[in-house]
């Protein structure tokens, strides 16, 4: 099913107006090219403003103009199309042969506004019978720059029919002719299209696979943090048990059995909310990538579809897909705490025993105390 781009998807989430020179971020997010740099300016170690992901990664010399710094990091493409499209559809409602009557009608190919008589005009004329006319209530920019047809890269005004992977341009017959016959890899533009929807094909399969492992293993983490907490309870259902058993001792042996549980679950969670957070950052990478392989589907044929198919082929296989990341070993602080509370009672009884042999002690000699008194009178 097409995807359409919302209106609030083609906003910058810095300026809040529509993409203009969009750069595609490590994290899949899209800037404005000059928000970028303006955040990037803003503050040292700028990250996404929408999931603070870093910018820019691995930055080695730190002194680099941002400028430079963003020009770095890919356009998209495919965006771009449609902001420019979708810029087509907004201005003004009037019909571009009259000036004077409200546009109804939209050609998908030359792009002109029409009222209902210009529409009959334009599809009588021999050069434009044959365009398709639609309702421009009903055109998507999406829809739009997919019909466009795609233009040769020097000449604006011929159609293109092949492809110069060395140049990374669309081309036409004549340009093939005269600048590029000595290019090593030149295609024809539908082989490329192809070759590049096969990609996007693959690339949508990986990370939807990659975003269904991730969610799991979120909801695996939950699951055990969550076993974490009912054994942190029976555990102190347990101590709390123990501990009843005890007086003054027991409740200072309470308090340091309780520590050391809370301790040990806390030491687990924090290892499990770490792991949780990566994921979550994984998945945030691969859904907002997803999201920039299923919209580029819908724009075909065009240039910027090949190019955002290579972009995006680079990006997804430098993600980590990865949907395993080692948590530390749960240990059951309970063995651990029993051990402890055995000391504790075995120091009580010993306590015990020895208040016992003293009282005993000291009955015996008072009781013996009390037989040689006895004697003496």
């Amino acid at each position: 099913m097409a995807t359409v781009v919302q209106a609030h998807e083609r906003e910058c989430a810095v300026c809040t107006n529509d993409f203009n020179t969009p750069k595609l971020l490590p994290c899949g997010h899209l800037m404005c090219r000059q928000c970028v740099i303006s955040w990037l300016d803003s503050k040292s170690n700028a990250g996404c403003p929408l999931c603070t992901c870093p910018i820019v990664e691995h930055q080695v010399n730190s002194s680099r103009i941002s400028a430079d710094v963003v020009d770095a990091l890919p356009t998209d493409s495919v965006m771009e199309a449609i902001v420019e499209n979708a810029s087509i559809l907004m201005k003004g409602g009037m019909c571009t042969v009259c000036d004077d009557l409200k546009a109804e009608y939209i050609c998908m190919q030359c792009l002109e506004k029409m009222c209902p008589s210009c529409m009959k005009i334009h599809k009588k004329m021999v050069v434009s019978r044959s365009h398709d006319v639609e309702s421009v209530s009903t055109v998507t920019p999406e829809r739009l720059a997919a019909s466009r047809p795609a233009l040769c890269a020097d000449h604006g005004d011929k159609q293109a029919e092949m492809f110069c992977v060395d140049h990374n341009l669309a081309i036409c017959t004549p340009c093939f002719s005269n600048k590029h016959k000595a290019c090593l890899d030149v295609k024809s533009l539908d082989e490329k299209m192809k070759s590049a929807e096969d990609a996007f094909h693959s690339l949508r399969e990986k990370l939807l696979t990659a975003e269904d492992n991730l969610k799991q293993a979120i909801v695996n983490l939950n699951v055990r943090v969550q076993t974490a907490d009912v054994t942190e309870q029976q555990n102190m259902a347990l101590v709390d048990k123990t501990c009843d058993r005890l007086q003054n001792l027991v409740d200072e042996c309470r308090k340091q059995v309780k520590k050391l549980i809370s301790d040990s679950v806390s030491k687990f969670k924090n290892s499990l909310y770490d792991v949780k957070s990566e994921l979550d950052k994984r998945l945030g990478k691969v859904t907002s990538h997803k999201h920039l392989v299923t919209r580029a589907t819908t724009v075909r044929p065009r240039p910027a579809l090949i190019h955002a198919a290579k972009t995006l082929t680079d990006r997804v296989n430098n993600l980590d897909l990865s949907d395993k990341v080692e948590a530390e070993a749960w240990v059951n602080p309970w063995p651990e705490t029993m051990t402890y509370c055995d000391d504790v009672v075995k120091v009580i009884g010993d306590e015990l025993k020895s208040i016992r042999q003293i009282v005993l002690a000291e009955v015996s000699n008072l009781f013996n105390f009390s037989h040689v008194q006895h004697d003496l009178i």
